[in-house]
């Protein structure tokens, strides 16, 4: 006969509301959140962005399939790619993306560290560093 065990999830979800109230009521988190907010409320910028993303992705893809870009296609790229950084809403929107994944990366990697070697990590356990790309980046981690 097999015996379920559960884990007591309820003291666990309280202590991620402390955790996530904690990041609601810091002023990095409420400064980033707010140059989402105003990226968000552009229609330009979000247009601009949402088309830069469609090429990107149009670009991995022909990556995948082995497809030789043309190196017009390159040049329009990288001037539309630059003209992102060039907006300072795209821009702060950008910055305040990578920070918030970064930071989600870091708190999946500590958990899932913690279960693996069965306790806290210790600072140099934790790992590697991340670079909030969401792997996308050369870094590879």
């Amino acid at each position: 006969m097999t015996t379920v065990v559960k884990m007591d999830k309820q003291i666990i979800m309280h202590k991620m509301q402390e955790l996530c109230s904690l990041l609601l009521q810091d002023q990095g988190y409420q400064e980033m959140r707010s140059m989402i907010d105003q990226f968000a409320a552009d229609e330009e910028a979000t247009a601009q962005f949402e088309c830069f993303m469609a090429k990107h992705q149009a670009f991995e893809e022909k990556k995948r399939q082995n497809i030789e870009l043309l190196e017009s296609e390159i040049q329009i790229y990288e001037q539309e790619e630059r003209a992102l950084y060039d907006h300072p809403l795209i821009r702060r929107f950008i910055y305040a993306q990578r920070e918030f994944s970064q930071l989600h990366q870091q708190i999946s990697h500590y958990f899932t560290k913690t279960v693996e070697i069965n306790r806290l990590p210790e600072a140099k356990e934790s790992g590697k560093e991340t670079c909030g790309c969401g792997g996308s980046c050369a870094n590879h981690h």
